[in-house]
């Protein structure tokens, strides 16, 4: 569902959206926080400061979505010298932890995830038979959404792969949880 796209709108309209606890002030709906997702839906949605009703017409809660657990992750030299913290299938050459089943399946967006990893100073994430840049908005790890847009892709061969500049919000042991948005 999502929020009604022309006036009137009011605050109930979040509400059944979104949830949320009583008494209900529109500051516990900025994008990116606990109840309003980072994705492109709700880019009109402040993540911080002033904020208004008409800022949430259209917004959603969640829209297609797959979501994957790395597990469990693994850690790996890459070229003999940089140690990566995530998941990476032996098809990139340097195979490190595991994943259930890694096709995600959407609407234009039927891919193998060969690699979700964090090196350096950046997370990124790769997949082949990929329609290219496009069929998904967001992928969310543990608590931080990456938007596609904000990323450094590179494509154009079999393994399509998108880039941020980012701590490692993959972890070094255990589990993580991986959400994509369409």
């Amino acid at each position: 569902m999502a929020v009604t796209s022309s006036a009137p709108i009011s605050i109930t309209d979040l509400v059944t959206e979104f949830g949320g606890s009583a008494p209900h002030s529109l500051t516990e709906y900025y994008r990116g926080g606990s109840l309003v997702p980072n994705v492109t839906a709700n880019n009109s949605v402040p993540t911080s400061g002033a904020i208004s009703l008409t800022d949430f017409f259209g917004a959603v809660k969640e829209t297609n979505s797959d979501t994957r657990t790395i597990s469990p992750i693994g850690s790996g030299s890459f070229g003999g010298f940089i140690t990566g913290f995530g998941f990476s299938s032996a098809a990139t050459g340097f195979p490190i932890g595991g994943m259930g089943s890694p096709t995600i399946e959407f609407d234009g967006f039927n891919v193998t995830i060969e690699a979700l990893y964090f090196l350096i100073n950046g997370i990124t994430f790769r997949a082949s038979t990929n329609p290219g840049n496009s069929g998904w908005t967001s992928m969310t790890i543990g608590s931080t959404t990456l938007n596609r847009a904000d990323a450094t892709y590179n494509g154009g061969g079999t393994i399509n792969s998108w880039t941020w500049t980012s701590s490692n919000i993959i972890g070094t042991s255990g589990t993580q949880t991986v959400f994509w948005t369409e």
